[in-house]
């Protein structure tokens, strides 16, 4: 059994690898500890705390009201209660804070007020930056931009990605709550969505060593993440999840899906770039590009891409942890809870692989049609790995929420890498990204003839809203701006 003593790692050699391994067990297990064997002080204290309902309860709870407010602590733009001083190292970074803050909430069914989300807006509006250009009369509408880290800031994909992202959110929300904040919100993006396309087009990078090997030269075209910047998978997943939210993938996408194969390794996994280390966050980044591609180039699945989807599968579950239950990221590394949505969130695309749900139909969540379950494999092949073949994804998605529940919730709010590490909004939006992409079966149906939830615990208050795993927000939002722009793009 996953999970079990007898699971912690068993090493020939030891070497600094094996001894920080061994550590992280054992910081983990007195959190898996059984609470049936716990005395009645014990589990009053984790009643107090939250943890437990009362002390004869023996479910873990979700620390829905404490995570709620951690992660409002971000957004509170006229409050006298500032962040510590130290976050002044992400000043480059709002975008993203909003972002990971926002979509926390919002998968806790949590959102702020209407003055924070027009605060917001008003936030990113002030991020956005024009690309500079020897012809300074140029008019606005005709030139290209981007949103950047903070303002006056060099725009750059992954800072545009969150902005995009957070304004989707606000934009889909409900306009009857939220009127004004929807309106600026889709109206920033419509405004703004022909420079992101010229300025994309921009950050082209055609020349591949790798590809000219492969005899692909004239095929794949990498991007920059920014002007002068790095060109590797972050920057094509950017651009790709944003353009297809905005409705203009097409004018992007040639070349696309070169470069992205040529990124994956003899591990199975993806680097940021050709002959890297195969890496969760990268492999998240190249599915994610992927399966919006696939549409595109109107291919039927992953295999006709030029995938190696059996290697992929089997260093993709190879990241579950067998005693902690959590994700590592790369061969040999701990366990970390950001990867929760970063490999657990990949796994749920390959979920989608050969299927109709596709980005421009979204994820039908909690469905089930006449042959239920859409599997990527068959049944055999999970009981091979050991995994439990119920929920349709190639992990054991219970001991993943386990290590989110008892490892990865800091008991003031807020979630975290590992217990021995602090709390932060860039892991507490991850964790529970993950942990929604673990409770939430996605089928073929698209009638609404069953709710399949998968629990750890029995205990409906740990349920989130369910999340898209390739934009990786609220699948709500996905069909609302895919309705939009896909049916209107002539904004």
């Amino acid at each position: 059994m996953l999970g079990s003593k007898e699971n912690k790692s068993r090493h020939v050699l030891t070497t600094r690898t094996t001894v920080l391994q061994s550590s992280t067990e054992d910081e983990c297990s007195p959190f898996f500890t059984s609470i049936k064997s716990m005395t009645k002080s014990q589990r009053d204290d984790l009643a107090r705390l939250g943890l437990i309902r009362n002390e004869t309860s023996v479910n873990i709870l979700l620390l829905r009201r404490k995570h709620g407010a951690y992660l409002r602590r971000a957004l509170r733009l006229k409050d006298t209660q500032q962040l510590p001083g130290s976050y002044i190292s992400l000043d480059s970074s709002k975008p993203w804070i909003i972002y990971w803050t926002l979509n926390g909430l919002d998968l806790l069914d949590d959102l702020p007020d209407e003055d924070t989300l027009i605060g917001i807006v008003h936030t990113l509006r002030a991020c956005w930056t024009y690309v500079k250009r020897e012809v300074v009369d140029i008019e606005d509408e005709n030139r290209a931009g981007g949103f950047g880290g903070g303002v006056n800031q060099l725009p750059h994909c992954a800072t545009t990605y969150a902005s995009v992202n957070a304004l989707s959110i606000i934009a889909g929300c409900d306009a009857d709550i939220y009127p004004t904040a929807t309106r600026l919100a889709l109206h920033l993006l419509k405004e703004k969505r022909k420079a992101l396309l010229k300025w994309f087009i921009t950050l082209r990078y055609k020349d591949s060593m790798f590809s000219r090997e492969r005899g692909n030269a004239k095929k794949a075209c990498g991007y920059r993440m920014h002007h002068d910047g790095e060109v590797d998978v972050r920057a094509t997943y950017c651009i790709c999840s944003t353009a297809s939210l905005l409705g203009f993938t097409d004018e992007i996408s040639d070349g696309m899906m070169e470069h992205i194969i040529d990124c994956q390794t003899f591990e199975g996994g993806f680097g940021g770039e050709p002959f890297a280390e195969a890496h969760g966050g990268y492999t998240f980044c190249a599915l994610g590009a992927l399966h919006i591609l696939l549409k595109a180039k109107r291919l039927a699945n992953l295999e006709q891409s030029g995938v190696d989807l059996v290697a992929l599968e089997g260093w993709l579950v190879r990241r579950q942890m067998s005693h902690e239950g959590g994700f590592n990221g790369r061969c040999n590394k701990l366990v970390d809870g950001c990867y929760t949505m970063w490999v657990g969130g990949a796994i749920a695309i390959l979920g989608l692989n050969g299927t109709d749900k596709q980005f421009d139909s979204g994820v039908y969540s909690n469905e089930t049609d006449q042959c239920g379950v859409v599997r990527t494999r068959d049944d055999l092949i999970r009981r091979d790995i050991g995994h439990d073949s119920e929920g349709g994804l190639l992990f054991d998605q219970k001991l993943l929420q386990r290590y989110v529940f008892l490892c990865a919730q800091d008991v003031n709010g807020g979630l975290r890498d590992k217990p021995s590490k602090p709390r932060d909004f860039y892991h507490s939006c991850y964790n529970l990204s993950g942990l929604s992409v673990s409770q939430h079966i996605f089928t073929s149906g698209h009638n609404d003839t069953g709710n399949i939830v998968t629990m750890y615990e029995e205990e409906e208050t740990n349920v989130l809203a369910p999340i898209h795993p390739v934009y990786s927000i609220r699948v709500e939002r996905v069909r609302y701006m895919v309705g939009l722009f896909h049916v209107d793009v002539t904004h």
